[in-house]
Protein backbone atom coordinates (compact mmCIF):
# COMPACT_ATOMS: atom_id res chain seq x y z
CA UNK A 1 0.00 0.00 0.00
CA UNK A 2 1.54 3.32 -1.30
CA UNK A 3 0.38 6.30 0.93
CA UNK A 4 0.81 10.01 0.07
CA UNK A 5 1.04 12.44 2.93
CA UNK A 6 2.50 15.11 1.47
CA UNK A 7 0.15 18.09 0.01
CA UNK A 8 2.18 18.62 -3.50
CA UNK A 9 1.18 14.91 -3.58
CA UNK A 10 -2.12 15.08 -2.59
CA UNK A 11 -2.81 18.13 -4.66
CA UNK A 12 -3.83 16.75 -7.41
CA UNK A 13 -6.17 14.02 -6.51
CA UNK A 14 -8.25 17.48 -5.34
CA UNK A 15 -9.20 18.40 -8.64
CA UNK A 16 -11.26 16.98 -11.54
CA UNK A 17 -12.76 18.65 -14.79
CA UNK A 18 -15.89 20.10 -12.89
CA UNK A 19 -13.02 23.04 -11.21
CA UNK A 20 -14.93 22.49 -8.43
CA UNK A 21 -12.43 24.19 -5.45
CA UNK A 22 -12.44 22.86 -1.74
CA UNK A 23 -11.60 19.56 -1.55
CA UNK A 24 -9.67 18.29 1.65
CA UNK A 25 -8.11 14.67 2.28
CA UNK A 26 -5.34 13.81 4.79
CA UNK A 27 -4.04 11.35 2.88
CA UNK A 28 -4.15 9.78 -0.41
CA UNK A 29 -3.63 5.22 -0.16
CA UNK A 30 -2.92 3.38 -3.14
CA UNK A 31 -3.31 -0.59 -2.75
CA UNK A 32 -1.52 -2.50 -4.86
CA UNK A 33 -3.65 -5.42 -4.35
CA UNK A 34 -7.49 -6.24 -2.93
CA UNK A 35 -6.36 -7.91 -0.40
CA UNK A 36 -4.35 -4.46 0.93
CA UNK A 37 -7.76 -2.77 -0.06
CA UNK A 38 -9.99 -5.02 1.89
CA UNK A 39 -7.22 -4.78 5.16
CA UNK A 40 -8.08 -1.15 5.00
CA UNK A 41 -11.70 -0.77 4.85
CA UNK A 42 -12.11 -3.43 7.68
CA UNK A 43 -9.36 -1.65 10.09
CA UNK A 44 -10.11 1.99 9.28
CA UNK A 45 -13.31 3.76 9.90
CA UNK A 46 -12.47 7.09 7.83
CA UNK A 47 -14.24 8.72 4.99
CA UNK A 48 -13.03 7.38 1.45
CA UNK A 49 -13.41 9.04 -1.68
CA UNK A 50 -12.61 7.10 -4.45
CA UNK A 51 -10.66 8.69 -6.96
CA UNK A 52 -10.63 8.24 -10.93
CA UNK A 53 -9.40 9.47 -13.76
CA UNK A 54 -10.25 13.04 -12.92
CA UNK A 55 -12.56 13.77 -16.03
CA UNK A 56 -15.77 13.87 -14.26
CA UNK A 57 -17.47 16.98 -14.24
CA UNK A 58 -19.44 17.03 -11.05
CA UNK A 59 -16.79 16.97 -8.66
CA UNK A 60 -17.41 13.31 -7.20
CA UNK A 61 -13.82 12.60 -6.93
CA UNK A 62 -12.81 15.76 -4.81
CA UNK A 63 -13.19 14.56 -1.07
CA UNK A 64 -14.72 16.74 1.40
CA UNK A 65 -12.65 15.00 4.29
CA UNK A 66 -11.25 11.74 5.07
CA UNK A 67 -8.93 9.81 2.72
CA UNK A 68 -8.53 9.47 -0.91
CA UNK A 69 -8.59 5.80 -2.15
CA UNK A 70 -6.72 5.62 -6.03
CA UNK A 71 -7.19 1.85 -7.75
CA UNK A 72 -4.34 3.66 -10.30
CA UNK A 73 -2.67 0.39 -9.93
CA UNK A 74 -5.84 -2.30 -10.56
CA UNK A 75 -5.13 -2.14 -14.59
CA UNK A 76 -6.27 -5.26 -15.40
CA UNK A 77 -6.27 -5.86 -18.93
CA UNK A 78 -7.58 -9.60 -19.87
CA UNK A 79 -7.77 -11.50 -23.03
CA UNK A 80 -11.00 -11.40 -24.94
CA UNK A 81 -13.11 -14.56 -24.43
CA UNK A 82 -16.50 -15.16 -26.46
CA UNK A 83 -17.31 -11.40 -27.11
CA UNK A 84 -16.00 -10.27 -23.18
CA UNK A 85 -13.32 -8.94 -21.33
CA UNK A 86 -12.29 -8.60 -18.19
CA UNK A 87 -10.94 -4.92 -16.94
CA UNK A 88 -9.67 -3.50 -13.99
CA UNK A 89 -11.12 0.15 -12.65
CA UNK A 90 -7.66 2.16 -14.05
CA UNK A 91 -8.11 0.66 -17.35
CA UNK A 92 -8.96 3.52 -19.69
CA UNK A 93 -11.48 4.10 -22.30
CA UNK A 94 -8.68 4.88 -24.85
CA UNK A 95 -6.60 1.64 -23.44
CA UNK A 96 -9.31 -0.63 -23.70
CA UNK A 97 -10.15 0.15 -27.41
CA UNK A 98 -6.49 -0.18 -28.19
CA UNK A 99 -6.19 -3.40 -26.41
CA UNK A 100 -9.15 -4.41 -28.61
CA UNK A 101 -8.02 -3.63 -31.81
CA UNK A 102 -8.35 -6.49 -34.48
CA UNK A 103 -9.93 -8.49 -32.00
CA UNK A 104 -13.18 -8.17 -33.97
CA UNK A 105 -14.92 -6.98 -30.90
CA UNK A 106 -15.61 -3.42 -29.96
CA UNK A 107 -17.21 -1.52 -26.60
CA UNK A 108 -19.89 0.64 -27.50
CA UNK A 109 -20.11 2.98 -24.57
CA UNK A 110 -17.79 5.74 -26.29
CA UNK A 111 -18.17 8.80 -23.46
CA UNK A 112 -16.21 12.36 -25.00
CA UNK A 113 -13.48 11.96 -22.53
CA UNK A 114 -11.39 8.57 -23.70
CA UNK A 115 -8.80 9.05 -20.89
CA UNK A 116 -11.97 8.54 -18.34
CA UNK A 117 -11.52 5.09 -16.56
CA UNK A 118 -13.65 2.35 -16.71
CA UNK A 119 -14.41 2.56 -13.25
CA UNK A 120 -15.65 5.81 -13.24
CA UNK A 121 -17.71 5.30 -16.45
CA UNK A 122 -19.51 2.38 -14.40
CA UNK A 123 -19.81 5.05 -11.16
CA UNK A 124 -21.64 7.45 -13.23
CA UNK A 125 -23.32 4.96 -15.71
CA UNK A 126 -21.45 6.93 -18.52
CA UNK A 127 -22.30 6.53 -22.25
CA UNK A 128 -21.30 8.89 -24.99
CA UNK A 129 -22.95 9.52 -28.66
CA UNK A 130 -23.43 5.96 -29.31
CA UNK A 131 -25.80 5.25 -27.12
CA UNK A 132 -28.78 5.93 -29.19
CA UNK A 133 -28.72 2.64 -30.32
CA UNK A 134 -26.93 0.70 -28.39
CA UNK A 135 -27.14 2.13 -24.80
CA UNK A 136 -25.19 3.09 -21.42
CA UNK A 137 -22.88 1.54 -19.76
CA UNK A 138 -25.00 -0.76 -17.97
CA UNK A 139 -25.97 -2.35 -20.70
CA UNK A 140 -22.61 -3.48 -21.07
CA UNK A 141 -21.54 -4.99 -17.60
CA UNK A 142 -22.16 -8.72 -17.08
CA UNK A 143 -19.89 -9.19 -14.00
CA UNK A 144 -18.34 -7.13 -11.22
CA UNK A 145 -16.05 -7.83 -7.97
CA UNK A 146 -17.20 -5.29 -5.59
CA UNK A 147 -15.74 -4.39 -1.81
CA UNK A 148 -18.35 -2.67 0.43
CA UNK A 149 -16.81 0.34 2.93
CA UNK A 150 -16.49 -2.34 5.73
CA UNK A 151 -14.18 -4.50 3.62
CA UNK A 152 -16.89 -7.43 2.81
CA UNK A 153 -16.61 -8.30 -0.44
CA UNK A 154 -19.26 -10.18 -3.21
CA UNK A 155 -19.07 -10.95 -7.09
CA UNK A 156 -22.10 -9.44 -8.94
CA UNK A 157 -23.31 -11.17 -11.90
CA UNK A 158 -26.38 -10.63 -13.82
CA UNK A 159 -29.56 -12.70 -12.77
CA UNK A 160 -29.02 -11.61 -8.92
CA UNK A 161 -32.22 -9.76 -8.28
CA UNK A 162 -32.68 -7.30 -5.37
CA UNK A 163 -35.97 -9.94 -4.98
CA UNK A 164 -32.94 -12.11 -3.18
CA UNK A 165 -30.89 -11.03 -0.59
CA UNK A 166 -27.80 -9.79 -1.96
CA UNK A 167 -24.80 -12.68 -0.48
CA UNK A 168 -21.53 -11.74 0.19
CA UNK A 169 -18.58 -13.85 0.28
CA UNK A 170 -18.34 -14.24 4.12
CA UNK A 171 -21.78 -15.61 4.05
CA UNK A 172 -23.46 -12.60 5.56
CA UNK A 173 -26.40 -10.98 3.40
CA UNK A 174 -28.17 -7.65 2.74
CA UNK A 175 -31.71 -7.20 1.64
CA UNK A 176 -33.06 -4.41 -0.41
CA UNK A 177 -35.32 -1.83 1.51
CA UNK A 178 -38.54 -1.61 0.56
CA UNK A 179 -39.23 1.46 -1.48
CA UNK A 180 -41.74 2.69 -3.62
CA UNK A 181 -39.01 5.01 -5.98
CA UNK A 182 -38.88 4.14 -9.65
CA UNK A 183 -36.17 5.81 -11.86
CA UNK A 184 -37.15 7.72 -14.58
CA UNK A 185 -38.27 6.08 -17.71
CA UNK A 186 -35.86 8.36 -19.72
CA UNK A 187 -31.87 8.01 -20.34
CA UNK A 188 -30.71 8.60 -16.86
CA UNK A 189 -27.42 8.49 -14.77
CA UNK A 190 -28.97 10.68 -11.79
CA UNK A 191 -28.45 8.66 -8.15
CA UNK A 192 -29.44 4.93 -7.86
CA UNK A 193 -30.96 3.25 -10.81
CA UNK A 194 -34.16 1.84 -8.98
CA UNK A 195 -36.42 -0.95 -10.94
CA UNK A 196 -38.94 -3.66 -9.81
CA UNK A 197 -37.41 -6.61 -9.88
CA UNK A 198 -33.59 -5.48 -11.32
CA UNK A 199 -30.62 -6.79 -10.88
CA UNK A 200 -27.69 -6.12 -7.96
CA UNK A 201 -25.73 -5.14 -10.01
CA UNK A 202 -27.63 -2.66 -11.48
CA UNK A 203 -28.29 -0.78 -8.59
CA UNK A 204 -24.32 -0.70 -8.08
CA UNK A 205 -23.59 1.32 -11.20
CA UNK A 206 -24.43 4.77 -11.60
CA UNK A 207 -23.93 4.98 -7.71
CA UNK A 208 -21.24 7.91 -7.82
CA UNK A 209 -18.85 6.14 -5.58
CA UNK A 210 -21.16 6.29 -2.25
CA UNK A 211 -21.92 1.93 -2.26
CA UNK A 212 -18.81 0.08 -3.24
CA UNK A 213 -15.41 0.23 -4.78
CA UNK A 214 -15.21 -1.63 -7.95
CA UNK A 215 -11.95 -4.07 -8.13
CA UNK A 216 -12.86 -5.48 -11.60
CA UNK A 217 -15.33 -5.98 -14.08
CA UNK A 218 -16.25 -8.35 -16.91
CA UNK A 219 -17.71 -6.03 -20.18
CA UNK A 220 -19.52 -7.49 -22.75
CA UNK A 221 -18.43 -6.30 -26.55
CA UNK A 222 -20.12 -6.24 -29.75
CA UNK A 223 -18.58 -7.71 -33.43
CA UNK A 224 -16.58 -4.99 -34.99
CA UNK A 225 -19.20 -3.66 -37.85
CA UNK A 226 -17.08 -3.96 -41.39
CA UNK A 227 -17.25 -0.05 -41.51
CA UNK A 228 -19.06 2.67 -40.29
CA UNK A 229 -21.19 5.65 -42.03
CA UNK A 230 -20.82 8.72 -41.07
CA UNK A 231 -21.47 12.21 -41.84
CA UNK A 232 -22.37 16.24 -40.41
CA UNK A 233 -25.05 17.54 -42.04
CA UNK A 234 -25.34 21.29 -41.81
CA UNK A 235 -29.30 23.55 -41.95
CA UNK A 236 -29.50 27.26 -42.03
CA UNK A 237 -32.19 27.29 -39.18
CA UNK A 238 -31.78 25.10 -35.91
CA UNK A 239 -35.66 24.22 -35.78
CA UNK A 240 -34.81 22.33 -39.18
CA UNK A 241 -32.59 20.15 -37.74
CA UNK A 242 -34.89 19.22 -34.79
CA UNK A 243 -37.60 18.24 -37.60
CA UNK A 244 -34.98 16.46 -39.65
CA UNK A 245 -34.21 14.59 -36.20
CA UNK A 246 -37.82 13.94 -35.77
CA UNK A 247 -38.34 12.22 -38.99
CA UNK A 248 -34.74 10.12 -38.87
CA UNK A 249 -36.55 8.47 -35.70
CA UNK A 250 -39.68 7.37 -37.51
CA UNK A 251 -37.80 6.81 -41.09
CA UNK A 252 -38.79 3.16 -41.96
CA UNK A 253 -36.52 3.59 -45.11
CA UNK A 254 -34.40 0.92 -45.49
CA UNK A 255 -30.54 1.37 -44.44
CA UNK A 256 -31.57 4.36 -42.10
CA UNK A 257 -30.29 3.31 -38.60
CA UNK A 258 -27.67 5.72 -36.89
CA UNK A 259 -26.26 4.66 -33.81
CA UNK A 260 -25.15 8.34 -32.86
CA UNK A 261 -26.95 11.17 -33.56
CA UNK A 262 -25.30 14.49 -31.98
CA UNK A 263 -26.36 18.27 -32.32
CA UNK A 264 -24.65 21.35 -32.35
CA UNK A 265 -26.33 24.92 -32.11
CA UNK A 266 -25.12 27.95 -34.14
CA UNK A 267 -23.04 28.95 -31.01
CA UNK A 268 -21.24 25.76 -30.94
CA UNK A 269 -20.65 26.20 -35.21
CA UNK A 270 -18.80 29.83 -34.27
CA UNK A 271 -16.19 28.23 -31.83
CA UNK A 272 -16.33 25.19 -33.85
CA UNK A 273 -15.29 27.37 -37.11
CA UNK A 274 -12.12 28.64 -35.76
CA UNK A 275 -10.32 24.97 -35.87
CA UNK A 276 -13.00 24.46 -38.60
CA UNK A 277 -12.82 26.81 -41.43
CA UNK A 278 -14.98 25.25 -43.93
CA UNK A 279 -18.42 24.79 -42.32
CA UNK A 280 -20.57 27.13 -44.28
CA UNK A 281 -20.85 30.41 -43.45
CA UNK A 282 -24.94 30.14 -43.99
CA UNK A 283 -24.86 27.05 -41.47
CA UNK A 284 -27.24 27.72 -37.86
CA UNK A 285 -27.07 24.44 -36.72
CA UNK A 286 -25.43 20.83 -37.66
CA UNK A 287 -26.54 17.26 -37.31
CA UNK A 288 -23.78 14.55 -36.88
CA UNK A 289 -24.68 11.23 -37.55
CA UNK A 290 -23.05 7.82 -37.28
CA UNK A 291 -24.35 4.36 -38.85
CA UNK A 292 -22.41 0.76 -38.56
CA UNK A 293 -22.47 -0.80 -40.96
CA UNK A 294 -22.01 -5.21 -40.73
CA UNK A 295 -20.64 -5.94 -44.18
CA UNK A 296 -18.78 -4.03 -46.59
CA UNK A 297 -21.06 -4.46 -49.39
CA UNK A 298 -23.58 -3.15 -47.78
CA UNK A 299 -21.69 0.11 -47.35
CA UNK A 300 -22.34 1.65 -50.72
CA UNK A 301 -26.58 1.04 -50.71
CA UNK A 302 -26.42 2.28 -47.40
CA UNK A 303 -24.65 5.87 -48.32
CA UNK A 304 -27.34 6.01 -51.23
CA UNK A 305 -30.28 5.66 -49.39
CA UNK A 306 -29.18 8.18 -46.87
CA UNK A 307 -28.41 10.79 -49.28
CA UNK A 308 -31.87 10.12 -51.47
CA UNK A 309 -33.44 10.51 -48.05
CA UNK A 310 -31.67 13.85 -47.29
CA UNK A 311 -32.41 15.44 -50.71
CA UNK A 312 -36.03 15.90 -49.94
CA UNK A 313 -34.82 17.20 -46.78
CA UNK A 314 -33.90 21.14 -45.38
CA UNK A 315 -30.10 20.19 -45.36
CA UNK A 316 -27.34 22.33 -46.97
CA UNK A 317 -26.18 18.73 -48.75
CA UNK A 318 -24.03 20.29 -51.13
CA UNK A 319 -21.70 21.74 -48.19
CA UNK A 320 -22.45 18.87 -45.75
CA UNK A 321 -19.52 16.36 -44.88
CA UNK A 322 -19.40 12.27 -45.76
CA UNK A 323 -16.52 10.39 -44.41
CA UNK A 324 -14.71 8.50 -47.24
CA UNK A 325 -12.60 6.77 -45.11
CA UNK A 326 -11.14 6.12 -41.78
CA UNK A 327 -9.20 9.92 -41.77
CA UNK A 328 -12.58 11.49 -42.12
CA UNK A 329 -14.34 9.36 -39.57
CA UNK A 330 -11.59 10.50 -37.19
CA UNK A 331 -12.13 14.11 -38.15
CA UNK A 332 -15.41 13.88 -37.67
CA UNK A 333 -15.05 11.99 -34.05
CA UNK A 334 -12.48 14.96 -33.79
CA UNK A 335 -15.00 17.50 -34.97
CA UNK A 336 -17.63 15.78 -32.39
CA UNK A 337 -14.97 15.97 -29.41
CA UNK A 338 -14.00 19.47 -30.00
CA UNK A 339 -16.36 21.89 -28.53
CA UNK A 340 -16.42 20.31 -24.77
CA UNK A 341 -12.92 20.58 -24.82
CA UNK A 342 -13.24 24.01 -25.90
CA UNK A 343 -15.98 25.02 -23.29
CA UNK A 344 -13.85 22.96 -20.51
CA UNK A 345 -10.31 24.83 -21.30
CA UNK A 346 -12.26 28.01 -21.53
CA UNK A 347 -14.09 27.63 -17.83
CA UNK A 348 -10.74 26.44 -16.66
CA UNK A 349 -8.62 29.27 -18.14
CA UNK A 350 -11.32 31.91 -16.46
CA UNK A 351 -11.54 29.87 -13.38
CA UNK A 352 -14.82 29.14 -14.36
CA UNK A 353 -17.12 26.56 -12.93
CA UNK A 354 -18.75 23.94 -15.26
CA UNK A 355 -22.07 25.25 -15.21
CA UNK A 356 -23.46 22.68 -17.98
CA UNK A 357 -26.77 20.75 -17.82
CA UNK A 358 -27.14 17.27 -18.69
CA UNK A 359 -30.75 16.59 -18.35
CA UNK A 360 -33.22 14.39 -20.63
CA UNK A 361 -36.77 13.73 -21.17
CA UNK A 362 -39.07 11.33 -22.87
CA UNK A 363 -39.61 11.61 -26.92
CA UNK A 364 -43.42 12.81 -26.12
CA UNK A 365 -41.67 16.28 -24.94
CA UNK A 366 -38.70 16.43 -27.45
CA UNK A 367 -39.25 19.55 -30.02
CA UNK A 368 -41.23 21.36 -26.37
CA UNK A 369 -37.61 20.91 -24.62
CA UNK A 370 -35.67 22.28 -27.87
CA UNK A 371 -38.26 25.31 -28.21
CA UNK A 372 -37.68 25.90 -24.34
CA UNK A 373 -33.85 25.88 -24.12
CA UNK A 374 -34.18 28.28 -27.22
CA UNK A 375 -36.77 30.59 -25.76
CA UNK A 376 -35.44 30.81 -22.66
CA UNK A 377 -31.49 31.26 -22.90
CA UNK A 378 -32.09 33.69 -26.08
CA UNK A 379 -34.28 35.87 -23.20
CA UNK A 380 -31.58 35.42 -20.80
CA UNK A 381 -28.69 36.95 -22.28
CA UNK A 382 -26.16 35.02 -21.51
CA UNK A 383 -23.18 33.18 -23.84
CA UNK A 384 -24.11 29.46 -24.00
CA UNK A 385 -23.74 26.79 -26.06
CA UNK A 386 -26.26 23.80 -26.85
CA UNK A 387 -24.84 20.24 -28.42
CA UNK A 388 -24.54 16.41 -27.42
CA UNK A 389 -27.05 13.54 -27.38
CA UNK A 390 -29.97 14.57 -29.61
CA UNK A 391 -31.09 11.65 -30.27
CA UNK A 392 -31.75 10.43 -26.78
CA UNK A 393 -33.60 13.93 -25.88
CA UNK A 394 -30.23 14.59 -24.00
CA UNK A 395 -28.33 17.74 -24.32
CA UNK A 396 -25.70 19.87 -22.71
CA UNK A 397 -26.56 23.51 -22.06
CA UNK A 398 -23.02 25.00 -21.23
CA UNK A 399 -24.08 28.95 -19.76
CA UNK A 400 -20.87 31.07 -20.08
CA UNK A 401 -21.81 33.78 -17.79
CA UNK A 402 -19.21 36.53 -17.06
CA UNK A 403 -18.17 37.07 -13.28
CA UNK A 404 -21.40 39.48 -12.91
CA UNK A 405 -23.57 36.73 -14.71
CA UNK A 406 -23.40 34.14 -12.14
CA UNK A 407 -26.14 34.75 -10.50
CA UNK A 408 -28.76 34.69 -13.47
CA UNK A 409 -27.03 31.72 -14.71
CA UNK A 410 -27.72 29.99 -11.71
CA UNK A 411 -31.56 31.14 -12.07
CA UNK A 412 -31.30 30.29 -15.34
CA UNK A 413 -30.25 26.54 -14.77
CA UNK A 414 -32.90 26.13 -11.85
CA UNK A 415 -35.62 27.53 -14.37
CA UNK A 416 -34.78 24.70 -17.17
CA UNK A 417 -34.07 22.07 -14.21
CA UNK A 418 -37.87 23.14 -13.02
CA UNK A 419 -39.50 22.51 -16.46
CA UNK A 420 -37.42 19.45 -17.56
CA UNK A 421 -38.81 18.21 -13.88
CA UNK A 422 -42.57 18.65 -15.04
CA UNK A 423 -41.67 16.60 -17.79
CA UNK A 424 -40.70 13.30 -15.94
CA UNK A 425 -36.94 14.01 -17.11
CA UNK A 426 -33.75 13.53 -15.20
CA UNK A 427 -31.28 16.55 -14.48
CA UNK A 428 -28.90 13.94 -15.49
CA UNK A 429 -28.36 11.52 -18.42
CA UNK A 430 -24.43 10.84 -18.04
CA UNK A 431 -22.58 12.68 -15.71
CA UNK A 432 -24.26 12.08 -12.68
CA UNK A 433 -24.82 14.07 -9.42
CA UNK A 434 -22.13 14.12 -7.31
CA UNK A 435 -21.87 17.62 -5.56
CA UNK A 436 -22.58 19.97 -7.83
CA UNK A 437 -26.31 18.95 -8.63
CA UNK A 438 -27.59 16.86 -5.22
CA UNK A 439 -30.06 19.65 -4.70
CA UNK A 440 -31.49 19.06 -8.53
CA UNK A 441 -31.47 15.27 -7.56
CA UNK A 442 -33.57 16.32 -4.14
CA UNK A 443 -35.79 18.29 -6.29
CA UNK A 444 -35.85 15.44 -8.71
CA UNK A 445 -36.97 13.01 -6.99
CA UNK A 446 -38.92 14.72 -3.63
CA UNK A 447 -38.00 14.06 0.50
CA UNK A 448 -40.03 11.29 0.74
CA UNK A 449 -38.05 9.15 -2.36
CA UNK A 450 -34.79 10.74 -0.68
CA UNK A 451 -35.40 9.35 2.50
CA UNK A 452 -36.10 5.83 0.71
CA UNK A 453 -32.35 6.50 -1.37
CA UNK A 454 -30.92 6.91 1.85
CA UNK A 455 -32.25 3.75 3.31
CA UNK A 456 -30.64 1.77 0.61
CA UNK A 457 -26.90 3.68 1.27
CA UNK A 458 -27.55 2.77 4.62
CA UNK A 459 -28.45 -0.75 4.06
CA UNK A 460 -24.55 -0.97 2.43
CA UNK A 461 -22.58 1.61 3.58
CA UNK A 462 -24.14 2.07 7.02
CA UNK A 463 -21.50 4.49 8.41
CA UNK A 464 -22.13 6.42 5.95
CA UNK A 465 -17.95 6.41 4.57
CA UNK A 466 -17.87 6.16 0.98
CA UNK A 467 -18.55 8.91 -1.41
CA UNK A 468 -19.43 11.94 1.86
CA UNK A 469 -21.04 14.70 -0.07
CA UNK A 470 -22.22 12.86 -3.47
CA UNK A 471 -25.68 12.65 -3.92
CA UNK A 472 -27.19 13.45 -0.78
Amino acid sequence: MFRKTDPETVAPYLKDASNFSGGRASEVLVPETRDELVAFLKESDQPVTLAGAGTGLTASRIPLEGVILSLERFHTLGAVKAGTCRVGPAVTLKDLQAHLQNSGWFYPPNPTESLASIGGTLATNASGSRSYKFGTTRQFVLEADIVLSDGRTALLARGQTIDRPLQLDDGSTVEFPRVKFKSPECKNAAGYFVQPGMDWLDLFIGSDGTLCVFTECTLRLMKTPANFLSGILFMKQEELCWRLLEKIKISNAQNIDPCSLEYFDSHSLQRLKKKFANIPDSARAALFFEQDVASQDDYDPCLENWVAFLETEAVLLEDSWFAQGPKDLEKFHDFRHEIPLMINEENSRLGRVKMGTDMAVGDAYFMDMMKFYRDELTASGLDYVVFGHIGDNHLHINLLPDAEQTALAHNVYGTLVDRILQWGGTISAEHGVGKLKKEYYRKMVGDSALTELKAIKKSLDPQGRLGVGNLF
